[in-house]
């Protein structure tokens, strides 16, 4: 069963707004890396690495004597992502699906924003806990996204959020699918090691404002045009943000950031540790 294709599309602006928001979240994805022990030398497979933006931090990360491989699917995010990592020897671009072949064993697999489009999340993680060496380590990062809220309140902004909530389900997606990760990895016999919840807030001009600002202008074309928003909503919306985006008392609180981690277990090896 082949995956709907993917929401967000591919190109020089969505790929600069994901550069924007690596760098807004990174610090969320890079401590808990750190502290479970991710560092130099180790071996580490992201999936759905897009134009490679996580991927060349992730190559610094493991260093010269390490390996950092990167799957994506779309050619075009792929031979950008090569671009980004080539003076990196450390660093492997392969375009292909995280449902394929995939290199390893790994220290790590990390998803980012990877499994909120996917509608066969159980099998992602049964296939990649597969790609892990023993005591390796998956980590995903993704929604929880009951705490987007705009504040006052716009009506207008509330139905563009669920108009684009409708969205990612039409197409196989979840946007809490972080809340749901830990059953899948329990079914898949991965030891839940770590979750670890952030979010962000900010007034209007403050980069948690912005992101979400950028994210909701730059693809609401999408939703309107797939049936989930009427355009007379769209210009109220715009409407609405502007008056927002305007208001002194205007407060922006991000979707909760999920980041989870979990642990293939040894052969032989009980729910305490190794046997």
């Amino acid at each position: 069963m082949a995956e709907h294709p993917y929401l967000l599309g591919h190109g020089e602006r969505e790929w600069s707004r994901l550069e924007e928001q690596h760098r807004l979240w990174r610090d969320t994805l890079f401590e808990p890396l750190r502290r479970l022990g991710i560092g130099p030398g180790m071996r580490v497979l992201e999936v759905g690495c897009g134009n490679g933006v996580l991927l060349a931090d992730l190559a610094r990360l493991v260093g010269r004597h390490g390996r950092a491989w990167g799957v994506e699917r779309d050619p075009l995010a792929a031979e950008a992502a090569r671009q980004r990592v080539e003076k990196m020897p450390q660093a492997v671009v392969l375009q292909g699906d995280l449902f394929g072949k995939l290199p390893g064993p790994a220290d790590a697999v990390v998803a980012r924003w990877v499994f909120s489009f996917l509608g066969r999340p159980a099998e992602a993680v049964r296939h990649l806990a597969a790609a892990l060496r023993p005591d390796g380590l998956l980590v995903i990062q993704d929604y929880d996204h009951d705490g987007l809220r705009l504040h006052p309140r716009k009506p207008a902004v509330d139905r563009v959020i669920e108009a684009f909530r409708a969205a990612y389900r039409a197409r196989g997606g979840d946007l809490w699918i972080g809340l749901k990760l830990p059953g899948h990895f329990a079914r898949a016999g991965l030891e839940l090691e770590l979750v670890e919840p952030a979010v962000k807030a900010g007034p209007p001009g403050s980069a948690p404002f912005r992101w979400v600002e950028r994210f909701l202008f730059e693809h609401i074309d999408t939703v309107v045009s797939d049936g989930h928003l009427a355009p007379a909503d769209r210009v109220a919306f715009e409407r609405a943000w502007r008056e927002a985006a305007e208001d002194p008392a205007t407060l922006l609180v991000t979707p909760i950031q999920l980041t989870l981690a979990a642990r293939r277990r040894r052969v032989g090896a009980g729910p305490g540790g190794a046997g």
